[in-house]
């Protein structure tokens, strides 16, 4: 599936690369008028295509968590393609300023045989048992848009906000018993951490021609203050349509990374995850 939405991006791009160059002129056509009502809102939902996910966790003594991480693709079987739901809704008071809200969701679940004993939390896991795994990631975030420039096919905006990451892993050890199918053991462990964390981003929209518009974004955060540490980026580029008034649909490529570390009472907290994929949504203006 992630294939055949890479290919209906990259058509995307074809299309705009056979477009006529536009007219000097054409700029007014897709410039927004001096007596415009800016007030308006655009709501576009979609699926995450994730080709490539790289998560790690580690919960336990402070200074060992290369000893202790967790991989969740390798050491515990969660990967592969798979499709999240992501969604916006930017909200524009004036022609200066907006706001924006984002979610994301990620669910991965799986069985498989450890090749190696892994523990989490207070909980140990020995090599060779079967173990059900569930990988849970939801992410919000609220921005003030602040839109320094919109003028002829050009708007520039920087985007202040928090940014509120909830992640969580369990682990339920099996006990696969001939003929009376796979029960569980007593063993079973779950961990999660929510994160609020300030950032700052920019956002450029380029209008190719009246239907066909570019939306550029990145989002960073960096934290080093004593027991906390962390780092973020998400970063997309899209393509949008605008098929009606009020309809329209886009796609592109996005790239979310996220690093934490907390060390709270001699325990340590070292969370890693980095997605990558193809997003293509639906948007409805009012």
């Amino acid at each position: 599936m992630l294939n055949a939405l890479m290919k209906f991006v990259f058509l995307l791009l074809l299309i705009l690369l056979w477009q006529p160059a536009p007219a000097e002129d054409d700029d007014e056509s897709v410039a927004s008028p001096d007596n415009k009502d800016y007030r308006g809102g655009t709501l576009r939902m979609g699926a995450f295509a994730i080709g490539d996910i790289k998560t790690s966790a580690y919960f336990g003594p402070v200074d060992i968590p290369l000893r202790g991480a967790i991989d969740i693709s390798e050491d515990l079987g969660l990967k592969g393609s798979v499709v999240a739901f992501r969604s916006s809704f930017v909200y524009r008071f004036s022609k200066r300023h907006a706001m924006s809200v984002g979610y994301y969701k990620l669910n991965l679940d799986g069985i498989v045989q450890l090749e190696r004993t892994i523990e989490l939390g207070d909980s140990e896991f020995d090599i060779g048992i079967d173990v059900k795994s569930r990988y849970d990631e939801q992410i919000t975030k609220f921005a003030y848009n602040f839109i320094f420039h919109d003028e002829g096919r050009v708007m520039l905006s920087i985007t202040p906000g928090i940014h509120f990451s909830k992640s969580r892993l369990s682990m339920q050890a099996l006990d696969p018993r001939p003929g009376t199918g796979t029960t569980a053991l007593d063993e079973s462990e779950n961990r999660s951490i929510t994160a609020p964390l300030p950032m700052l981003g920019g956002r450029l929209v380029y209008r190719l021609s009246p239907k066909w518009q570019l939306l550029v974004a990145s989002d960073i955060f960096f934290l080093n203050r004593g027991s906390q540490e962390g780092q973020l980026t998400d970063s997309n580029i899209l393509i949008e349509y605008k098929a009606s008034d009020h309809f329209s649909f886009g796609g592109g490529i996005n790239r979310f990374s996220l690093d934490l570390q907390l060390v709270d009472n001699g325990r340590q907290w070292d969370w890693s995850s980095v997605h990558t994929g193809a997003h293509l949504y639906v948007g409805y203006t009012f």
